[in-house]
Parts: C-alpha cells; structure tokens; sequence
C-alpha cells in the first residue's frame, strides 16, 4: 500500500501545478492599454471635503479608460477583489498627513455628489449713529449749564459762546438752547468774512470747517450762513464775548474802515465822547457786536443815529449817519449793515462818530476794537 502513494501523489501534482500556474497568469496579465480592470463603468465623483487638502488637479486622463478595459476582462472570469484592509491615502502636498478610510468610506464619498459650501461670512457691521452737530434742547426747572453741558458731553463754554448768553447764570425755564453736539464754536458769516480768516480766528484747520458742513464751495460763503468750528478752542470761541469777569473786553468789530480823524478825549474845551472815522457819505456802517436795536433815527445833535444793546449794560451808537437799514426792535448780528454814512447832526464833514458805553459811561474805543 505504501508504494501506491506516490503514484498518487503524482497524479494530483499537475493538476495543482497547472491551477497556480493559470492564477499567477491571471494576476500578472500586461498589456499596454490595461492598468485596472472593472466590470462596470467608473463615474468619478471628487468630494471637496477630500480635495480641499490637496492640490491633486483631478483624475488622470489614463483613468477613463477603466471602464472599457474592466469590460473586457469580465470575460476571462477575472474579478477584482478588494481587501478589508484600511487602505492608506498619502496626500502628495507638503506636511500633509496620511488620511485613512475604510472601502465603506471610500463607497459613501464615491456616491456623494460634489458639493461646494461657500459661507459667506457677511458680518453686517451696525451703522454707527450720525447724530446732529446742532441740536435744541428746552431748559427745564432746576437745570444749570452744567448739567446740560454733562447731558451732551460738551464744555460750558460752547454752550455759552453758541448761545451768546450775557449771564450763564441766569437760565429761564422754557429758554431754548442751540447745543453743538460736538467741542468747539458756532459762526456765523458776517459781510467780508471768509474761510481763511475764520479758521485763523479759532485756529483750526480750514478743511475741517470744510468738512463739518460739506462746503462745496468755500470761496462762496453767504452773509448768515452759520458754521459749525470743529475743536475751536475755548478762548477762540468767546472772542466775541464783550463782558468777563465784570470787565470789558476787547472783542468789538470796527464799524467801517477809513482814516481816524477824531480820537476819543479832551477836545476844543470839551470831552469827545467817541471815535470818529472819515469815510465818504453812502458807506456801509456795521454792527460792531451782535446786539438788539434801541434808536432808529434822528436825534439832536447826533444827526441820524443808531443805538444797539449788547447785554451786560454794553451799548455802542453810530451817528451822523445819511439813512438808517434797520429799525427799533431788531436783532442783528456782528458785521451786519445797519446804516449809512453820512453828515447830518453837528458835523464838520462826511464821517461816522462811533461810541461805546458801559454801565452809562463813554469809553476809548481803541481799547476794545479788534485790530
């Protein structure tokens, strides 16, 4: 019996032999044109969750001929198995780390269609409140500058300047206020005013008036025109203040602009109670501070004449002037024409007698005129 087995032994040897030999054939099959093999057509879906970390630019054109290859290997009974392994996926970028995915997870991402998320992160900024550069506040019972001043963040003094308010002190209940929401002074454009000399009086930059109130053309001012001094300072913004601390300042504008024939004094035996300017009869004579009008008209010895009250017991009077522009009981405003120039009253010729008085006394108007 044992000198049987090898003889069958034998028997099987070849048929063994050829079964590995037509496996090793079939998994070592060359060919030019075939690098995969698959029984059904490849669609290639590219995931961008996956793509994003890479910059692999797409399937290779070689890759589209899977699917007819794969077709021509179904009929030598070739399959293609895949294992249950973790397959690794190296990414060909720099620093890029390995990404692992099981065959399940391979299948999901083929069938996945290819979707592009794009967020778009539009953070809608809020819009910054514009609030006024001017606005009116009412005074109510028990309110002082200060808490109003607190109220609308701003200083004292621009609420005082804005306002031209003679006795800060003293508010009434009702009293409406101009308040400039912002530090510094209110203009308001007089004849012959211009930007240039404007920001030089408040010291601030010409662009920043031009800015605050969008002047498009700034060598076209108007006569009224009101404009917002951004950051003018606070002794630039009582420039005009006539009274402080009790004592008269220096802060009147000149009435018209001529030669000084007659200074304020000791005259012929007399006291000359004013200044007197020689200019030629029909010359505009302007307000020398903002002020309400008293007299309108002639008056004894002063010819034609025009008394304002500027607060604070400040008055200042214009005589011997050829006709009036305004009338008793108007406002006016610094630089506004309120007459003009004449010789009417006792007057040795064509010009302007111009006085200021405070408390009922005549003083030197040289002291308190801007030069």
């Amino acid at each position: 019996m044992r000198g049987l087995e090898p003889k069958k032994n034998s028997r099987w040897r070849p048929v063994w032999t050829l079964v590995l030999l037509l496996a090793f054939a079939a998994l070592t099959v060359t060919d030019d044109r075939v690098q995969l093999t698959s029984d059904v057509p490849v669609d290639f879906t590219w995931h961008e969750d996956f793509l994003s970390t890479s910059n692999q630019g797409g399937p290779d054109p070689v890759d589209f001929e899977f699917s007819e290859e794969f077709a021509g290997l179904e009929q030598e009974g070739l399959t293609l198995a895949v294992t249950t392994e973790t397959v690794q996926v190296a990414l060909d970028i720099p620093d890029a780390k390995a990404i692992e995915q099981t065959p399940d997870a391979a299948d999901e991402l083929a069938n996945e269609p290819a979707e592009v998320e794009i967020e778009l992160a539009a953070k809608e900024e809020p819009v910054p409140e514009v609030k006024p550069l001017l606005v009116t506040h009412k005074v109510e019972r028990g309110e002082t500058l200060w808490d109003i001043a607190k109220a609308y963040e701003i200083d004292i003094d621009t609420i005082v300047a804005v306002n031209e308010l003679n006795d800060p002190q003293r508010l009434q209940v009702g009293q409406q206020l101009t308040i400039l929401t912002i530090k510094g002074a209110l203009h308001t454009v007089s004849p012959g005013d211009n930007l240039w000399d404007i920001a030089r009086v408040y010291q601030v930059k010409t662009q920043d008036i031009v800015d605050a109130n969008q002047i498009a053309n700034p060598s076209a001012l108007q006569i009224g025109q009101r404009l917002v001094i951004p950051g003018a300072q606070a002794a630039a913004a009582q420039r005009y203040q006539l009274v402080s601390n009790g004592q008269l300042r220096r802060a009147f504008a000149w009435p018209t602009q001529g030669r000084i024939s007659s200074r304020f004094g000791s005259r012929w035996g007399s006291v000359h109670y004013g200044l007197d300017i020689a200019v030629p009869t029909g010359t505009p004579v302007r307000a020398a501070a903002d002020g309400r009008v008293t007299w309108s008209g002639a008056r004894g010895t002063y010819g034609i004449l025009i008394m304002l009250d500027h607060g604070n017991r400040v008055e200042t009077r214009y005589a011997h002037n050829s006709r009036v522009a305004v009338k008793a009981g108007e406002r006016v405003k610094r630089g506004q024409i309120i007459a003009y120039s004449g010789n009417t009253g006792r007057s040795t010729g064509p010009h302007l007698h111009f006085e200021i008085r405070y408390r009922g006394t005549a003083v030197d108007p040289e002291k308190y005129l801007i030069r």
